[in-house]
């Protein structure tokens, strides 16, 4: 059948396109285009979920300073009362005296918490320069594997397009019956089409029988391996 012959020719140039497409897709190249991209992708999360905590540490600190300046204006308050000549009361002098205890204790403990996290907002601040150093330089490396990657896709996308070119041509003389089963076949399983090795179906090393097997070598219809379900072929019918 010599539509069996030119949709095996097809399947020749069909395979090989598959390989180039594997190439491509299994490139070294792309694997480490994807790698940065997904490591660009991940610190850039990191960043923003950083800029946010860096934000709120901030206001913090902030509210802190101001809850520690207005501890020390009480303080000063307090300290220009003692100096007051109208302070003529005991039990008053002391409990200015207690209060002011009590504020430099919080005063204290304010100080500490300020240095505590101003520690932590520097360090933080450390961390995200950091990334963002290490985000720039995975960007530079990102455009100078993809200008690589380019080049090399450009290269397989050209043989690419020239054995498309051959195959389609070669498919367009095939009925659309026979390159819809082929299609149907190819999306479950490849190669499609399965030439016979002694008895035997070179898909799957299934055994046929003899009436198949004379069926195939007529080629007067198609056969399909009931095995595998691929179309059966035989390569010493082939003219060309």
């Amino acid at each position: 059948m010599e539509q069996l012959e030119t949709l095996w020719k097809y399947q020749e140039l069909d395979l090989l396109m598959d390989q180039y497409i594997l190439e491509k897709k299994n490139s070294e190249l792309r694997h480490q285009l994807l790698k940065i991209k997904n490591y660009l992708v991940k610190q850039e999360r990191s960043l923003v979920s950083m800029d946010s905590d860096a934000t709120r540490k901030n206001e913090m600190l902030n509210k802190l300073q101001l809850e520690f300046n207005s501890i020390e204006e009480r303080i000063q308050v307090q300290m220009e009362k003692l100096k007051s000549e109208d302070m003529e009361f005991i039990p008053e002098i002391e409990s200015l005296a207690k209060e002011g205890f009590q504020l430099q204790d919080r005063i204290r403990r304010k100080e500490d918490e300020l240095k505590r996290l101003d520690k932590e907002l520097r360090s933080f601040v450390n961390r995200i320069q950091d990334i963002r150093q290490r985000v720039a330089k995975a960007k530079e490396d990102y455009v100078s594997v993809k200008k690589d990657y380019d080049v090399e896709a450009a290269g397989i996308n050209e043989e690419l397009n020239k054995l498309k070119g051959q195959r389609d041509k070669m498919g367009s003389i095939i009925s659309n019956e026979l390159m819809n089963k082929y299609r149907n076949i190819k999306a479950s399983r490849t190669p499609v089409m399965s030439p016979l090795v002694g008895n035997q179906c070179n898909g799957c090393n299934m055994s046929l029988a003899s009436l198949m097997i004379q069926r195939v070598k007529d080629a007067k219809r198609i056969v399909e391996c009931e095995n595998c379900g691929r179309i059966l072929f035989d390569k010493e019918s082939i003219t060309s």
